[in-house]
């Protein structure tokens, strides 16, 4: 099905006009294409998402309050990268432009939540699935259209939107020494400071740094993931709240991003080998106690299953674990935005030494 912009529609229990369209295509599944309708109704603004190779169809609302509580009631069921190919009337795209995006759905398999990773930031969007007979179109008028001052505000903020975007991407990468370790970067990088460290069993030591500019940790995860370029096995957020503790496990560390106890205008570091954790149960450097369970219950969770047969000649401090398990291993904001930055890091790689790019 397809709808010119200024078509009045209903689908499911919304209605509203067409204002604009995107056509997206998928360059990881045969690049499927599908369209987004933005619509305009008496709730307010919404979209509706029409994917007719593969019969699906939904409506959702703009959701940015989800930011990274993805909670273990949401499981994925769809990831990849969108690429514009077309587009009509107000929608914000070029052509070319990309986002990687990851689609979850709860438990009834009826609602949806939808993460877009663009370059200047995420979009998150709640909605339900509709049935393609709940889509009826109901007539025709002209969409209204701004003034042309309007328009011409709105293109001066663009191009203002993309200098500072340019500028900010040049001073990220500027800081960046593309190593896959987190120690390396973070022991060469101006922005962290060395703390302490804790001796644990067989030789291995965990580093402490302090981040000297920033509050937050959500900030802090961004920079150390940019780093690695994306090379991470899992990130996930304690209960996926905002500036919560965030554990980092590559292949061969485990970091742990936290504000020491009593002290919410820090941001620790604490980074190790996984052999560390492995062998040793430490409590991170002036870690809350609650912290400090979620700690240890995560690298139970994710690592020591596949370190215990990698260390098989070292005595392991989880052979007689039982607390607790952390169920939602990567399911949130930080593992998608990872997700994105490594596939970006692929693409730019491939483009560069000619190898075969699934972007433009």
């Amino acid at each position: 099905m397809f709808f010119e912009v200024g078509t009045l529609l209903t689908a499911g229990e919304d209605s509203g006009q067409v204002i604009g369209y995107i056509q997206y295509r998928n360059p990881n599944d045969g690049n499927k294409s599908w369209t987004e309708y933005r619509m305009k109704g008496p709730k307010g603004e919404w979209w509706l998402s029409c994917d007719d190779e593969y019969q699906e169809y939904s409506v959702s609302y703009p959701a940015n309050y989800v930011r990274g509580n993805i909670g273990p009631e949401w499981h994925r069921v769809d990831s990849g990268t969108q690429i514009v190919w077309g587009y009509s009337g107000d929608v914000d795209v070029d052509p070319g432009e990309t986002a990687e995006f990851v689609e979850y759905e709860d438990s009834t398999e009826e609602k949806t939540l939808s993460v877009e990773m663009w370059s200047d930031g995420a979009e998150y969007s709640t909605g339900y699935y509709v049935d393609a007979d709940e889509i009826v179109k109901t007539g025709w008028s002209e969409p209204k259209k701004g003034t042309p001052v309007q328009r011409a505000v709105k293109v001066v903020a663009i191009m203002f939107a993309t200098m500072v975007c340019l500028s900010l991407f040049a001073s990220m990468f500027a800081n960046k020494n593309g190593t896959e370790d987190i120690s390396k970067y973070i022991k060469n990088s101006s922005s962290y400071t060395y703390v302490t460290s804790i001796t644990g069993n067989e030789e291995q030591k965990a580093d402490v740094y302090q981040h000297n500019y920033q509050k937050n940790t959500d900030y802090v995860a961004k920079d150390i993931i940019d780093a690695i370029e994306g090379n991470t096995e899992s990130v996930t957020q304690m209960d996926d709240q905002s500036d919560e503790e965030i554990a980092i496990l590559t292949s061969g560390e485990y970091c742990l991003i936290y504000h020491p106890e009593d002290d919410p205008d820090v941001v620790y570091i604490q980074v190790s080998s996984r052999k560390y954790n492995y062998t040793s149960d430490n409590a991170p450097y002036r870690c809350s106690s609650r912290g400090t369970t979620w700690y240890r219950s995560h690298y139970y969770s994710s690592g020591y299953s596949s370190d215990r047969s990698s260390y098989t000649k070292s005595n392991s401090a989880y052979t007689m674990y039982t607390g607790d398990t952390v169920h939602n291993i990567g399911n949130g904001y930080f593992d998608s935005y990872s997700n994105s930055v490594r596939q970006s890091s692929i693409n730019s790689r491939n483009s560069s030494y000619g190898g075969i790019s699934s972007g433009k």
